[in-house]
This record gives C-alpha cells, sequence and structure tokens, in this order.
C-alpha cells in the first residue's frame, strides 16, 4: 500500500495541489520496497529522551491541557496579558482561550468560510492577530468588543509579526515569480509588498518554500526559505534585501527567532542542528541537537535569560540551549507522537508553553513547563 499513499501524497500536498508543500519528483514504485526493509527494522517502542546535562529537571512540573476538540491541529499559541492562552484553531476555523489556572477553555468562531487560522501575534492592547490561510488574508480581533476585521492580502500567508510601530508582517508561503515579503499599517491603511531576489530553485520558476518570519527590536525582517535553504534579512526602511545559504545543504531551515541582542536562532529541521547567525558578522555557528532525528521545528529565545527553547517534530521532547555555557537540556513529554509547531514564553513568569498534535495521530495538547 506504499506506492499508493504516496501517489495520494503528492495529489494533495504537491505541486498541483492548493498547499503545494512537498516535491511531486515522487518515484513510488522504487520508494515502496524501499519502505518495507526499512521498516522492517523500526523499533515496536520508542525509550523516552532524558536529559543531556548535569542540570536538575526536578524544578520543572510538565502539564498538558487537552484541546476541546482532538482532532484540531492547534498551529500557534500566545499568552495573553490576562494570563490566558490564545490557540489558533487550524482545522476548525475557531480560536481557543486556555485559562491556565481551571483548565477550562473557552472559543471565538472566526467569521469567515475556511478561515484556516494558522499564525498569530498580539497587540500591546490585548488584541489579537491572526494569519488565514486559505483565505489569503489577516484578521483583527478586539476581544473587548468581540469585533472582528479582516485584510485581504492576496497570498496564503505563512507567519505574521508586529513591529514596534504597529505594522503588521507576512509572507507568502507559496509565492514564486516573486517571492514575497509584505506589511500592512492598519492605522494608515498602508500596503506593502517586498519582493524576495530569485535564488537557488526560484531561478526555476520553483518555490523555495518561505517560512518563518521574526522582526527584531530594530525593524529588521527575518526569514527562513525552508526549500530553499536560505536566511533572509530586509532592511524595510532601505528596501533591501539579503541572503545566506544556511551553512548545511538541505538542512530545512524553519521557525527561526532572534534574540534581544540582534542574534539569530534557527532550527535545521532535516540537519538536526541549531543554527546562530550573527549579523553584525555574519557568520554562522552551527549546534548539533543531542537526539539523533529529532526535528527541531521551531525556536524562541527567553529575553529575560537569553536561553533559547527548542521544540521538536520527532524526539517527544522540548529543549533548552543556553549559549553561555552551550549546554543542551532535554524535557521529555508525558505524550508520545508529539508534533511541536509553537513556542511561547510567558514574560512574567518565564513559563514556556508549545502546542502539538499529528495530522492524522495523537490528540491535540497545550504544553505548559513551570519551574519550581
Amino acid at each position: 500500500g506504499w506506492a499508493e499513499s504516496i501517489r495520494l501524497m503528492v495529489a494533495r500536498y504537491g505541486p498541483g495541489s492548493g498547499f503545494p508543500i512537498i516535491s511531486g519528483y515522487a518515484l513510488p514504485e522504487r520508494w515502496a520496497p524501499w519502505l518495507v526493509r526499512a521498516l522492517r527494522t523500526f523499533p515496536a517502542e520508542w525509550k523516552a529522551p532524558t536529559a543531556y546535562s548535569e542540570r536538575d529537571l526536578s524544578r520543572a512540573v510538565l502539564t498538558e491541557y487537552d484541546l476541546p476538540e482532538p482532532d484540531d491541529l492547534p498551529h500557534d499559541l500566545m499568552v495573553g496579558r490576562d494570563g490566558r492562552v490564545v490557540i489558533t484553531g487550524m482545522l476548525t476555523d475557531r480560536m481557543y482561550l486556555l485559562d491556565p489556572e481551571t483548565g477550562d477553555f473557552e472559543t471565538v468562531d472566526i467569521p469567515v468560510r475556511g478561515a484556516n487560522p494558522r499564525a498569530l501575534d498580539m497587540e500591546r492592547d490585548g488584541s489579537w492577530w491572526v494569519a488565514l490561510g486559505a483565505p489569503g488574508a489577516l484578521a483583527h480581533y478586539d476581544p473587548r468588543r468581540e469585533e472582528w476585521q479582516t485584510y485581504d492580502i492576496g497570498m496564503y500567508p505563512h507567519s505574521i509579526m508586529l513591529d514596534r510601530r504597529g505594522r503588521v508582517w507576512y509572507n507568502g508561503h507559496f509565492t514564486v515569480g516573486p517571492e514575497l515579503i509584505g506589511r500592512i499599517d492598519p492605522r494608515r491603511g498602508d500596503v506593502r509588498q517586498y519582493p524576495v531576489p530569485p535564488v537557488a530553485r526560484a531561478l526555476r520558476g520553483e518555490s523555495n518554500i518561505p517560512y518563518g518570519l521574526r522582526v527584531d527590536r530594530w525593524g529588521t525582517v527575518w526569514m527562513t526559505e525552508l526549500r530553499g535553504n536560505h536566511l533572509v534579512r530586509l532592511e524595510p526602511e532601505q528596501g533591501l534585501v539579503d541572503l545566506w545559504p544556511m551553512p548545511e545543504p538541505e538542512s530545512g531551515p524553519r521557525r527561526l527567532d532572534v534574540g534581544p541582542d540582534g542574534v539569530v536562532w534557527i532550527p535545521e529541521y532535516a540537519a538536526g542542528g541549531l543554527v546562530r547567525f550573527d549579523p553584525d558578522r555574519e557568520a554562522f555557528t552551527r549546534y548539533a541537537l543531542p537526539i539523533e532525528d529529532a526535528l527541531p521545528y521551531v525556536v524562541r529565545v527567553d529575553a529575560r535569560s537569553n536561553v533559547v527553547w527548542i521544540g521538536t517534530a520527532a524526539a517527544d521532547a522540548v529543549l533548552s540551549f543556553d549559549p553561555a555555557d552551550e549546554q543542551f537540556t532535554v524535557y521529555p513529554l508525558p505524550t508520545r507522537g508529539a508534533l511541536i509547531r509553537h513556542l511561547d514564553i510567558d514574560p512574567s513568569s518565564g513559563d514556556v508553553w508549545a502546542s502539538y498534535s499529528a495530522s492524522p495521530g495523537i490528540p491535540a495538547k497545550i504544553l505548559r513547563i513551570r519551574f519550581r
């Protein structure tokens, strides 16, 4: 059945589909026998990872919360000013609000057909900005008035983030010829798009798959190309775009972050490493993760300690990395088979939050890591 499954995956997610995230160069008749041979020795059970440092993990308390809709895909989450956690329900067209103290959830429906909410950021007043993938739009929600407002951007947005001037930045997940980064200024009604110079596959008319996007404290926009294997920097005021190839070929950089010192941290999904980029020296430093084939998906930097947190897609663990001593610590998850797509750090408490599920797979869950 592997050959038929491969054909089905290409039909659903290949170049001719509405969600073109995988290659169309499939060879089902060759790959199917290889999978059968490889999976004969596949272990029946995985051993949970343990800590890879001498640090005491007894202070860490891991709590899981089951999403009310177990088959939903909680893509992004953020801690709101009132302490509740806001979560995007990518498959149900709704938002969830989790009260950490009671474990209760509330839901907020998005009044857009097939809303497909994925990425999330917040204003200082606690209102939300949400990227609506399939409709090609951004949406703003005011919780006090319970009002939605949508903005058509004409592309499938992967990530969004506000800068310090209140402008909302996004990238076109499947844009090619040109690949685009855009922003809207809701106060002025201003919309602008910035093309990324074509490199690698884009020169052949293929998508580099724009992926993670972050804005640093100085207003510089950073982005990864998942398939193109580049780090992208946009200086908005000058309209300048720079690109650097990742240090490892086909490393699959996903959801990056920028620390308060301006250093960029990038997870290598395919190559299994954590990469540090120093913008001043334009230099990469690579750290191999202590777990093989962990598939690091997302990183977030704790602004208070500069510790880098890493969510993995295949290790059933959250990792932290302290740049001061270059040591990793591994926090095993209570659940097996968890694919972590997003992390957030509560600035008031230092609690680490994660959203995970598998589509299909384990029931959707939200994780909290507290420190006693």
